[in-house]
C-alpha cells in the first residue's frame, strides 16, 4: 500500500511524496476542484489528482497551477475530457484496430467468437496496419482510406475483390465506433468525422452452387477416402455444414430412436493458439443450427457401418479423426479430400463444386421432394427466410422430372393445343391449353418453396389422371375458383399484418398456401416469416 513521506503546503491544492508497495517514489497532486462545476458534471470525485515520477514534482507544480488559472477564467472542465479530446492525435489506428477487435460484441450484444476474432485480425494486421498502422486516428483522412482501398489489388477475372469487401467493412466499422462512441457524459468522440465517406457495391456471386443428384453423391461418397465417406453423405443428404459434420460425436446418433434421429449441437473450428491454427469444438453458427434431424432409412446403415468400423465405443468419440492425429479432422483435409473425389469421379456436371455445395444439394433436395419453408429452415438451422430461397433452384435432374411431367399432362390433351370444344354439360367453349393448364398440376412459381417441391417427382400416370380430370370438370367452376383465390390475395395485400395473419390462419392449409403464393411479393415474406413464427 502507498504512503506518504513528505507533504508541503500550498495555496492551491497540494502535491504529496509517496512511495509505492515496489519502493518507487511518485508525486501525487491534486485540488479540489470548482463547487460550481459540480452542477455541469455531477459525478466529480472529491478531489482531482495526477501522478508525476519522481523528479517531476515541478511539474506537479505547474499542473496545479494550470488547473488554478482555468478555474479563475471560469473555462476549467475535467482533466479527463481534455484529454479525450487530444485522444485522437495519440491513438494510432493499430492500437485503436486491437482494442476494436478484442472488445466487439454482436447486436444481442454477446463478444463475438474467437474464430471471428481470428479473422479480424487477420484483417488488420496483414491489410490495414501495412497503410494505416502508424497513423493517429484523429489523422486519417478520407484520402487516407481510399489510398488504403487502392492498395487491395483485384485481378481482372475478379481474385481479391470479395476479401477487400469484408476487409473495408470492418475498417468502416472500427472507424464509425471511433466517430460515435461517447468517451465521456459530454458525448466527446475519438474522431470528429468518420473518414469512411464511400460505400464499396457487393460484389457479384462469383461461384455458382452445383447441385447434385443422389448418384453423385453417392459417387462422390465412394471416391472419398473410407474414413470420410460418411461426411459426404451426411452434408449431401440432410444438409450439414462441413464444421457441424467434423464436430458429430457417437452421442448425437440415436439410434433406438423411430425414425432414427441425428443431433447436431456443436461445430469444428479453427483458432489460433500460440501463433498457430487448433482445431477445437465450439458453438454452432447461430443458436437455431443446433437441431434435431430424422435420418431416413438407408442412411441409417451407412451410419452403423461407420460407428462399427471407425468410432470408438464411448459417447464423445469423434465420428471423423485424422488417420495419424486421432484428433479432430481439419477443415483443410476434409476439402482436400473431397477435391480429389471430384478429380475421380469426373463427372463434367460436377465441375467447380465444393464441399458447401453438397448442403445445398442436400436442402434442394429436401425442397425438391415437398419440404415447406418451415421445415427447410428447420432442417438447416437458418433463421432468415430469405436464405432459404436459394434452395429452389433445381437440380438437372429435377428439371428432366419436371420436363417430362409437362409432357405427360400435355400429351394426354384430347384436342390440339388452341382449338375448341364445347363442355359436357353444353356450355361455352373452352381453350384445350387453358383446360390442361387449369386441370393438370399446377406450375408454381419458384419463390414459393412449397408449391416448388409439390412439381418435382411426378409420373407419366398422375400427369394423365389430372388431364382426364380437366375435361370432366366444368372449367367455369376452376376459373371462378381461381379468381375469388386471386381477388382474396388482393384484398389480404392491403391488409395490415396483423389483420392478414388473422384471416390466413382461420384457412385450411392447401387454402392458405395458394393464397400465399398469389400475394404481392411486397408482403409475401413478412407474412410466410410471421405465420412461421406463429407455428414455433
Amino acid at each position: 500500500m502507498a504512503r506518504t513521506t513528505r507533504n508541503r503546503r500550498r495555496k492551491f491544492g497540494k502535491v504529496e511524496t509517496k512511495t509505492n508497495r515496489h519502493g518507487q517514489v511518485y508525486y501525487d497532486a491534486s485540488y479540489i476542484p470548482p463547487v460550481e462545476a459540480r452542477e455541469r458534471y455531477p459525478y466529480l470525485p472529491a478531489r482531482i489528482h495526477r501522478n508525476f515520477d519522481d523528479g517531476y514534482e515541478l511539474q506537479a507544480d505547474a499542473w496545479l497551477s494550470e488547473a488554478k488559472r482555468l478555474i479563475d477564467l471560469g473555462a476549467w472542465e475535467p482533466p479527463e475530457m481534455a484529454e479525450n479530446r487530444n485522444a485522437g492525435n495519440t491513438v494510432l489506428f493499430r492500437e485503436y484496430a486491437e482494442q476494436f477487435v478484442e472488445n466487439r460484441r454482436k447486436g444481442d450484444n454477446q463478444p463475438i467468437r474467437e474464430t471471428t476474432k481470428d479473422k479480424y485480425r487477420q484483417y488488420v494486421r496483414d491489410y490495414l496496419n501495412p497503410v494505416l498502422g502508424d497513423l493517429p486516428m484523429a489523422s486519417i483522412k478520407p484520402a487516407h482510406i481510399r489510398d488504403w482501398y487502392d492498395s487491395m489489388k483485384v485481378t481482372k477475372d475478379g481474385r481479391g475483390e470479395s476479401i477487400r469487401r469484408h476487409v473495408f467493412e470492418l475498417l468502416s466499422a472500427i472507424m464509425a465506433e471511433a466517430a460515435n462512441a461517447s468517451l465521456d457524459d459530454q458525448g466527446t468522440t475519438l474522431i470528429k468525422v468518420n473518414p469512411v465517406q464511400f460505400k464499396v457495391p457487393r460484389p457479384a456471386t462469383k461461384h455458382v452452387y452445383v447441385i447434385a443428384t443422389r448418384e453423385q453423391v453417392r459417387a462422390l461418397a465412394d471416391a472419398m477416402p473410407p474414413n470420410l465417406a460418411l461426411g459426404v453423405l451426411l452434408s449431401g443428404t440432410l444438409g450439414l455444414r462441413q464444421g457441424e459434420v467434423l464436430g458429430l460425436q457417437r452421442r448425437d446418433i440415436e439410434l433406438e430412436a423411430s425414425p432414427v434421429l441425428l443431433h447436431v449441437r456443436r461445430s469444428a473450428k479453427e483458432i489460433s493458439e500460440n501463433g498457430h491454427k487448433v482445431a477445437v469444438l465450439g458453438e454452432t453458427k447461430t443458436p437455431s443450427s443446433k437441431r434435431d434431424i430424422e435420418v431416413p432409412a438407408p442412411l441409417v446403415e451407412e451410419i452403423t457401418r461407420h460407428l462399427d468400423t471407425y468410432v470408438e465405443d464411448k459417447p464423445t468419440a469423434l465420428l471423423f479423426t485424422g488417420v495419424r492425429t486421432r484428433g479432430i479432422v481439419r477443415a483443410q483435409s476434409m476439402r482436400n479430400a473431397f477435391a480429389k473425389a471430384i478429380e475421380t469421379v469426373n463427372d463434367p456436371t460436377l465441375k467447380g463444386m465444393d464441399f458447401h455445395d453438397l448442403r445445398h444439394t442436400g436442402l434442394t433436395h429436401y425442397a425438391e421432394q415437398g419440404a415447406t419453408v418451415g421445415q427447410l429452415m428447420r432442417l438447416g438451422g437458418h433463421t432468415n427466410i430469405k436464405t432459404v430461397a436459394t434452395y429452389q433452384q433445381s437440380s438437372k435432374d429435377a428439371d428432366k422430372r419436371l420436363l417430362a411431367k409437362v409432357e405427360a399432362s400435355m400429351s394426354t390433351t384430347p384436342a390440339s393445343a388452341g382449338t375448341s370444344k364445347k363442355n359436357t354439360d353444353g356450355g361455352k367453349p373452352t381453350n384445350d391449353t387453358a383446360t390442361a393448364r387449369n386441370g393438370g398440376q399446377q406450375l408454381s412459381s419458384p419463390g414459393n418453396p412449397s408449391e416448388t417441391a409439390q412439381t418435382s417427382e411426378p409420373s407419366a400416370s398422375a400427369g394423365a389422371d389430372h388431364a382426364d380430370r380437366s375435361v370432366m370438370e366444368p372449367t367455369g367452376a376452376t376459373a371462378d375458383a381461381d379468381a375469388e383465390l386471386k381477388a382474396l390475395a388482393g384484398a389480404l395485400g392491403a391488409l395490415d399484418l396483423q389483420s392478414r395473419l388473422a384471416v390466413l390462419k382461420g384457412l385450411d392449409e392447401d387454402r392458405r398456401g395458394r393464397i400465399l403464393a398469389l400475394l404481392p411479393a411486397s408482403v409475401q415474406v413478412d407474412t410466410i416469416q410471421e405465420l412461421i413464427k406463429a407455428v414455433a
